[in-house]
C-alpha cells in the first residue's frame, strides 16, 4: 500500500513536470513568433528604404581602343552583327512589372512574387487573395483587368499570388482566413 502511494506521487511528481515544460514551451514559442513576425517587418522596411534610395540606373561603360590585325578585324565584324540584333530588339516594348497588395494585419514576408512576363500588353490585374493562418495564400481569383486581355498574363498572375507568403497570422485569427487583393502593374518602360 505504502509504495503505491510512492508511486502514484512520483507519477504525479513527473506529470506536474511535463505539464510546467509544456506551458514554458508554449510562452518561448509565442514569443519567438512575435520576434520573428517583428523580424520580418523590420526586414520588408528595410528593402522597400533601399528599393527608393538606389532606383536602377544604367550602368556607364568604357570604350577600349581597337587593336589592329585580323583577330580584331573578324571580332569587330562579328560584333556588328550582334548590334543588327540589338537594332531589331530596341523597337520592341520593355514591360516592367511593379506590385502592391492590401490585406488587413498582414505583410508579406520577402517580396511579393512576381509572374511570368508574357506580351506586351500594358495594364493592371487585380488578384483577390485567400491567406491562411500561416501565411499561404490558398486561393488566388481574378478580381479585374484593366488593359490586359492576354489570359496567359492572367494565369502567370494568380500563379505568382499563389507563390506569395505572408507573416503568420496572430492566435485571435488562427481558424480564420483573411481576404485580400495583390495589384499587378505593367508598364513599358
Amino acid at each position: 500500500m505504502k509504495s503505491n502511494t510512492i508511486l502514484l506521487a512520483i507519477i504525479s511528481i513527473l506529470f506536474l513536470g511535463t505539464l510546467y515544460v509544456s506551458y514554458t514551451n508554449s510562452q518561448q514559442i509565442e514569443t519567438l513568433k512575435q520576434e520573428n513576425a517583428n523580424l520580418y517587418a523590420k526586414i520588408d522596411s528595410v528593402l522597400e528604404i533601399s528599393r527608393e534610395l538606389s532606383p536602377q540606373q544604367p550602368i556607364a561603360t568604357e570604350t577600349l581602343p581597337s587593336p589592329k590585325g585580323i583577330g580584331s578585324a573578324i571580332l569587330d565584324f562579328l560584333m556588328t552583327l550582334g548590334d543588327d540584333d540589338n537594332a531589331n530588339n530596341s523597337n520592341k516594348k520593355r514591360i516592367v512589372v511593379d506590385t502592391k497588395y492590401r490585406i488587413e494585419d498582414r505583410y508579406v514576408r520577402y517580396d511579393i512574387e512576381k509572374p511570368e512576363l508574357k506580351g506586351d500588353e500594358v495594364g493592371n490585374v487585380v488578384i483577390s487573395i485567400l491567406v491562411n493562418y500561416s501565411g499561404d495564400v490558398n486561393s488566388a481569383k481574378l478580381k479585374s483587368a484593366t488593359g490586359i486581355t492576354n489570359e496567359e498574363v492572367i494565369e502567370a498572375c494568380k500563379k505568382a499570388a499563389l507563390k506569395t507568403k505572408f507573416n503568420y497570422g496572430t492566435d485571435d485569427d488562427y481558424d480564420e482566413k483573411k481576404r485580400g487583393t495583390i495589384t499587378y502593374i505593367f508598364s513599358e518602360k
